[in-house]
């Protein structure tokens, strides 16, 4: 598997760093059922992504629309799109994740090419997904790329750099020709977003800066300039939570982090507690044990076992939550 690309996040807003900047590709193992409260958490970022369903049925939440996807079907998430994971039914489900900045393909923005062949998809106003089937003949020759680019990944064989560019190249070549969309000089308009997610992004990064804080309906509200009202429905309407589920979700993900990598505001459970924006301890335990099924107690325990390396293999990290 390659492990050439590395996440950091501010906070749902990835930051995808390369170990080689000349290969900016990396290819993922992602069981949504192994991660912190068994899904991939709502995240956007500048890298385009390619999901594709190696077993069980996934839920891709792509904004305000649901996509079920099952076992040979892949879909394709365009860059800046807000989009969480969940398993689907009570059988666990495998992903194999692409992700590539467009970077790859055209080195320099500004181009001609660029502006040819790159911002007619990424600045596409309507184009946030495209889903791959093999109903129809178009979609199983994408399905044969997505399958070889991943297996020439896994497999990193001589040359296997050039061999995925090419096969992106193709991928890219194909979304243009059947999309039939061309950059119009002087005319084309730059991809634009629902209020709803523009709202919603706001929202997610005033409280994963302000988590630990204080934080009300309000305060929520007045970040995105809405109403408390509103902002509970622009919530409903694009997450399928609450400002205060999301809030307190993030805050028990922020505890669990500390505790798995010993951060020093873990020394004791009423520090940590605080440290996360909570004045009630027992409130807070009663929460954590709620999403994770054990105690923060039990949890620290667990982390300092064995069983720590396996949950750092299925990719128990800040990003996948």
């Amino acid at each position: 598997m390659s492990e050439s690309v590395n996440t950091t996040r501010l906070d749902s807003h990835e930051i995808i760093s390369h170990n080689n900047p000349d290969y900016p590709v990396g290819v993922y193992y992602v069981e949504p059922s192994k991660m912190y409260m068994q899904h991939v958490r709502w995240h956007w970022h500048e890298e385009l992504e390619i999901n594709y369903v190696k077993e069980g049925i996934a839920n891709f939440h792509i904004g305000e629309e649901q996509i079920v996807v099952t076992e040979g079907q892949a879909v394709f998430i365009n860059r800046d799109v807000l989009h969480s994971i969940h398993n689907a039914g009570n059988d666990s489900c495998v992903i194999l994740s692409t992700m590539f900045h467009p970077s790859f393909l055209f080195r320099d923005p500004e181009s001609s090419t660029s502006l040819m062949y790159l911002n007619p998809i990424i600045s596409h106003s309507s184009l946030r997904y495209l889903f791959f089937d093999r109903k129809d003949m178009w979609s199983r020759g994408m399905l044969a790329l997505i399958s070889n680019m991943i297996d020439t990944n896994l497999s990193q064989e001589f040359g296997y750099e050039l061999m995925t560019k090419s096969i992106l190249s193709e991928f890219w070549f194909q979304l243009i020709k059947k999309l039939k969309v061309q950059y119009v000089p002087h005319t084309a308009t730059p991809k634009t977003f629902s209020p709803d997610q523009t709202r919603i992004k706001d929202a997610i990064l005033y409280i994963e800066e302000h988590f630990a804080e204080t934080i009300t309906l309000e305060d929520i509200a007045d970040s995105i300039h809405v109403s408390k009202s509103e902002c509970c429905r622009c919530f409903k309407r694009a997450v399928n939570l609450t400002p205060f589920e999301y809030l307190m979700k993030y805050r028990i993900l922020k505890a669990a982090e500390c505790i798995l990598t010993n951060d020093k505001s873990a020394a004791s459970i009423a520090n940590l507690a605080a440290s996360v924006g909570f004045n009630n301890t027992s409130y807070f335990n009663k929460l954590f044990k709620e999403y994770f099924d054990c105690t923060p107690l039990q949890y620290r325990k667990l982390c300092k076992t064995e069983h720590r390396d396996k949950l750092s293999a299925y990719g128990l990290s800040l990003k996948h939550i």
